[in-house]
């Protein structure tokens, strides 16, 4: 089994690497924002530069990325939180008849973020990490913050 992994920089990655036990033994590889704490990560690595830093260029590395997906074909994709690449990502991994998991982050206790709303529809399986916010919109939850 193959499994894409979708987090940001910072605590979305780190959230990614609280549940390594579900992943690490898989053949894997990330999508990633580019950035300094990414360099240290010894995994294989999809880069993408942030929309907030790079407008062309973050198209661009995005496309790069959506290419390389395609050539790994991943079987899950499990994403913590991209923002925009998860907006493109997901349904374009669903094209490809990849099963999708999307967790949404910890540090969101009374909502779900603009992504997680975009993202529920192309999700297999959509995670909140707070039993008051799943009971009320109506979601998985798996006991407790990652």
């Amino acid at each position: 089994m193959k499994i894409g992994l979708l987090c940001s920089k910072g605590g979305h990655l780190q959230e990614m690497m609280n549940i390594k036990d579900a992943w690490g033994k898989y053949d894997h590889f990330f999508v990633t924002y580019k950035s300094e704490r990414i360099k240290y990560l010894d995994e294989r690595k999809y880069l993408v530069v942030d929309p907030m830093d790079g407008g062309i260029k973050y198209l661009f590395t995005l496309a790069r990325a959506l290419c390389k997906v395609f050539g790994e074909r991943p079987d899950v994709l499990i994403s913590t939180g991209m923002g925009w690449v998860d907006i493109f990502m997901f349904p374009f991994c669903k094209l490809l008849g990849t099963y999708t998991i999307y967790i949404e982050s910890a540090a969101n206790t009374d909502y779900i973020t603009g992504t997680a709303k975009l993202v529920r529809h192309f999700a297999d399986k959509f995670m909140v990490q707070w039993e008051e916010l799943a009971e009320e919109i109506g979601c998985e939850y798996h006991g407790g913050v990652m």
